[in-house]
This record gives structure tokens, C-alpha cells and sequence, in this order.
């Protein structure tokens, strides 16, 4: 009961806030103050329409236009951005009336007077005769539109008429676009591959074929792999309350990634708790079962079998949206803005810190600890209703405390299930942990596509 009590309020205070690395005067500031860049979501769906334009012509760009609507509704940069696509897809009349209500209500912002110069300075280059140029406007430098993220080299593309930055804009946008058919590509493969495996193993399920390998609880330690979560989660909250006193964000992303993955001292309780280290591994799945190169494919299978459960999450979460009234675009990931503020040497920590930390960190905390824990808690009932209970369960906990928003849960819930499912079929962690990582590698490397 104590553990399951700690990880109630434990979970409770990641939800509430209580994870962030801000002091909390800090958090209030960053909330109320200006962006200085443009949001990632912005800048990432600008840069999809502008591939899209590239890639298959204007004439059929009127669905991701549409898109960007809700920019609209959003801070000035985005706004200002909104105005700066549209131009450059042709949009004129939306273009003008989004700038002409921005002068209105801004009239004395330096950054919206530039770009209402570079876009009347377009104008004029537009009428002109073809292979004109020239500098961007009085008092417009590079640096200022900065800001503005992608929109920007749009703006100075049509503001100075070079043909050489237009067409790196646009070589830009066919790299994107190729990339982006590759990705569904992939995807498109995935899902067909994991609806077969789904079949098949539903079927196998019900000619009664065994189907778990999950090592039995050890008698006189059935709580040990909730206790190894709580372990967890008071880490978690301990350094929440730390990085609350102490700005751990200066010691930069390795300093961060440092302090998250002291979380894997969690492994040290069941051993305190008096369990010898091969029956830890044993319970928890750290061997390589039939194999590390046969587990790794299962996971690549697990992964595979995920993306229908994520579509089908997809789904749920736009309903929810709909009831709420907010959008999946406007959910957010620390890893997007780090990824568009980082160097190479960054770029390759976040790497790390998503294909090999995070697979690592998590699949053993929460399928070796908290999924192990609740099928041993529900080992009374039949093996297909602790299994579901079970995932389920730990599904949501899993997606609720990451930082998307409520949103994604059904997303990264349905994600989980299917690392769950793996765990079930195969015992050893090795799968889960692959396509964990496989996932996270994908999605790091989309993300970089769109916003470097």
C-alpha cells in the first residue's frame, strides 16, 4: 500500500507541474513573456506546405494551406509567419488581410513593420521586369527576421528577388518532401506488417497456443516490481523538487540527461530489499530470452504492430480534441525546441538521450516494473484480463506523465500497449527496449527534417 500510495502522489506531481526544471517565478515569467522565436509547430507545418508546393505545384496546395488556419489564432510570430507563407503560395488577399490587422493592432512593433516593408518591397519586385533584385529594406537585416524560423528565408527571397536563396528554399522543401515520402513509406509498411502479426497472434490466442513468457513471480517478492517503480517515481520527484531550487538547465542537456538517468539507481531496491541480482534480472526481463538478434527482431516487430494501435489512438485523440476544443498541432515536445536550438554535438545527445536512454530508462521501469508488478497483482483473474488490465493501466500512467499533454495519451497509451503485448509474448526486455528505440530514432530524426 505504501508504494502504491507513492506512486499516487508521485504521478499526481508530474501531472501538476512539479517536473519541470524551471523555478517556479521562472515558469510564471517564461508563460507571460513574448516568444523569441516562432513555436516549432508553426515552423514545422510551414516548412510541410512549403514541400508540399514543391513537390506536387500549387494547384494542388489548397488542403495544407487550410492547415495553417489556425496560426491565425495564435501568437505574432505565427501570425506573422501565416502572412509570409501565404504570399509566397499566392495567397494575396489573406496574406494582406492578416497584415493589415497586424498593423492595426501593432502598429508599433519594429518586427512588423519589417515585414510589411520586405512584403511591400515584394510587391514592387514583382511587378518589375524578371531578373530584378535588391537588399532587403532600410533597417531589415537577416538577424531580425530570425524569429521568424523557416517564413523567414521566404520573406527574403521574395523581398530581394535572388533567384539563388529561392531555389535553396525550394531545393530545401523537395529534401523535405522526399524525406516525408520515404518516412510514410516505411509507416505504410509497418502498418501492414503489424496488422498481419496482430492477426496472427490473435489467431494462435484463440487455437490456445501458449502465448506468455513472462517469468513467474517469485514467491515472497510478488510487490517487489511496484516497489521498484515507486523507487522510481521518488527519484523523479526528488529531483523535480532540486531542479525547483537549483537551475539545472545550466548544466545543459548532458547535465539534465545526467540527473534523468540516476533514475536507473532505482534498479538498487529489490537487491536492498534482500533479491539476488540474477533473480532482479529474471523478473524484470534484462535477458536476451531466444536470443539477442531474435528479440531484436520482435522488436522491430513491436513497433510494427504499433502503428495501427497508434492510428486507432490517433482517432481518439482528435474526438477528444473536438470535445475540448483544442488541437493536436498544438501539442509540444522539450525535444523539438531542443533539436532547432541545438549543435551538432547536441543533436547527437538528443539522439542519445531518445534511442538509448529513454528506451532504456523506461521500458525498465515500466515494463519490467509497473506492468510486471500489476500482472502479478492480477494473476487471480484469467490471462487475457490480467493482460489487458494490466497494459492498460500501465499504459496510462505511462503516457499521462509524459509532457505532450492530454491529448497524446491515446497516442502514446496505444504506443505502450504494444510494448506491453512484446513484453508478454517474448518475457525478455531486449524487444520492447528496440522498438522503443526504434520509435524515438524515427521520430527525432522527422523532427530535424522540419526544424534544422
Amino acid at each position: 500500500m505504501v508504494a502504491w500510495a507513492t506512486i499516487l502522489v508521485g504521478c499526481c506531481w508530474m501531472l501538476t507541474g512539479g517536473f519541470g526544471l524551471l523555478h517556479p517565478e521562472q515558469q510564471e515569467e517564461s508563460a507571460s513573456a513574448t516568444p523569441s522565436m516562432v513555436s516549432t509547430q508553426a515552423d514545422a507545418a510551414i516548412q510541410l506546405v512549403v514541400a508540399m508546393k514543391s513537390w506536387v505545384g500549387a494547384e494542388a496546395i489548397g488542403a495544407g494551406w487550410s492547415s495553417l488556419e489556425p496560426l491565425k489564432e495564435q501568437g505574432m510570430l505565427e501570425r506573422l509567419a501565416y502572412a509570409i507563407t501565404g504570399r509566397w503560395l499566392g495567397e494575396v488577399e489573406a496574406s494582406n488581410t492578416e497584415m493589415q490587422s497586424l498593423m492595426a493592432e501593432l502598429p508599433d512593433d519594429a518586427l512588423v513593420k519589417q515585414v510589411s516593408a520586405c512584403l511591400a518591397q515584394a510587391d514592387v519586385l514583382g511587378a518589375s521586369a524578371v531578373g530584378s533584385a535588391a537588399s532587403l529594406p532600410d533597417g531589415v537585416t537577416r538577424e531580425s527576421l530570425a524569429p521568424l524560423g523557416a517564413s523567414a528565408s521566404l520573406l527574403e527571397s521574395m523581398a530581394t528577388g535572388d533567384a539563388t536563396l529561392a531555389a535553396q528554399v525550394a531545393d530545401r522543401a523537395v529534401r523535405i518532401a522526399m524525406s516525408f515520402v520515404a518516412f510514410f513509406g516505411i509507416a505504410i509498411l509497418a502498418l501492414v506488417v503489424g496488422v498481419v502479426t496482430l492477426v496472427v497472434l490473435l489467431l494462435k490466442a484463440g487455437s490456445g497456443a501458449p502465448m506468455s513468457r513472462l517469468a513467474p513471480t517469485l514467491l515472497g517478492h510478488q510487490g517487489i516490481h511496484i516497489e521498484l517503480f515507486a523507487a522510481w517515481v521518488v527519484y523523479e520527484v526528488v529531483l523535480s523538487v532540486v531542479a525547483s531550487r537549483v537551475d539545472l538547465a545550466s548544466l545543459g542537456t548532458i547535465g539534465v540527461v545526467t540527473f534523468q538517468a540516476l533514475g536507473l539507481l532505482a534498479l538498487t531496491w529489490p537487491t536492498i530489499r534482500g533479491m539476488a541480482w540474477s533473480e532482479v534480472r529474471r523478473e524484470l526481463g534484462l535477458t536476451v530470452g531466444a536470443g539477442f538478434v531474435r528479440e531484436a527482431a520482435w522488436g522491430v516487430l513491436a513497433w510494427c504492430m504499433a502503428v495501427p494501435m497508434v492510428l486507432v489512438g490517433v482517432v481518439i485523440s482528435i474526438f477528444l480534441g473536438w470535445l475540448l476544443g483544442d488541437s493536436l498541432s498544438d501539442a509540444s515536445h522539450p525535444l523539438q525546441e531542443g533539436l532547432r536550438s541545438s549543435s551538432a554535438g547536441g543533436i547527437v545527445i538528443w539522439y542519445i538521450v531518445a534511442a538509448v536512454v529513454a528506451p532504456l530508462l523506461e521500458e525498465l521501469v515500466f515494463r519490467g516494473g509497473l506492468y510486471r508488478g500489476l500482472r502479478g497483482g492480477t494473476g487471480a483473474m484469467p490471462l487475457w484480463g490480467s493482460v489487458v488490465v494490466s497494459a492498460l493501466l500501465s499504459s496510462l500512467v505511462f503516457a499521462a506523465i509524459h509532457p505532450q499533454g492530454i491529448l497524446f495519451v491515446p497516442i502514446l497509451g496505444a504506443l505502450a500497449m504494444s510494448f506491453c503485448l512484446v513484453r508478454e509474448l517474448r518475457g525478455s526486455l531486449v524487444a520492447p527496449m528496440v522498438g522503443h528505440a526504434l520509435n524515438n530514432g524515427l521520430i527525432v530524426t522527422l523532427n530535424l527534417m522540419l526544424l534544422r
